[in-house]
């Protein structure tokens, strides 16, 4: 019974060091907020990818841009993953959206996913608006309002390598009382 009552004390406890960490960034251009150091020719080459997207959509008040994508090494930034496990490598795909509806849109493009070429669907990071600054906020975007930042999906090394085309799906509700509710699904090819 003890070891029953132990168990959530043990996981609140593990959670709560996580979540004191240290906020990083992310999309800084290509470098990470902390100094990766010095490399040597014979370290392994990290994988690093970029792409220009120029998508933009208005539905019921509410413009969703997606304007890049790119694939980095964060290994020094001690990310984990939904199962607890380091992360290498992530895709970032840098989103905004504008409200001009009279009432608030909302959007949790984090519980979106990417669908690779060969089917495989990879989820955000869970808790990644919270953690990383310049990670977009999800939640509610007020009339008159606009938010952006990176969606963040964790990435194993062979999926960074392979990546060459796949699909940002996600749902934003907008327009008066939210009632219309716009399911993109943007194209992304390295």
């Amino acid at each position: 019974m003890k070891k029953m009552f132990l168990l959530p004390i043990v996981f609140l406890l593990v959670f709560a060091l996580s979540a004191c960490t240290e906020d990083v960034t992310v999309g800084n251009n290509g470098s990470s907020s902390k100094s990766a150091g010095s490399t040597s020719k014979a370290t392994k080459e990290k994988i690093h990818k970029q792409v220009k997207i120029n998508f933009s959509n208005s539905t019921a008040g509410q413009t969703t841009k997606v304007d890049s994508a790119e694939i980095k090494d964060v290994s020094d930034l001690n990310l984990t993953d939904n199962e607890l496990d380091n992360i290498t490598y992530v895709l970032l795909i840098h989103i905004s959206v504008s409200n001009k509806a009279k009432d608030a849109a909302t959007t949790f493009p984090s519980q979106g996913h990417i669908v690779l070429d060969d089917g495989t669907q990879i989820d955000g990071l869970v808790g990644a608006d919270v953690s990383i600054d310049d990670a977009f906020k999800d939640g509610d975007v007020a009339s008159g309002a606009t938010k952006s930042g990176y969606v963040v999906f964790p990435l194993k090394e062979d999926q960074a390598k392979r990546f060459q085309k796949g699909a940002f799906k996600f749902d934003v509700m907008a327009g008066d009382n939210m009632l219309t509710t716009k399911k993109y699904d943007v194209a992304i090819h390295f």
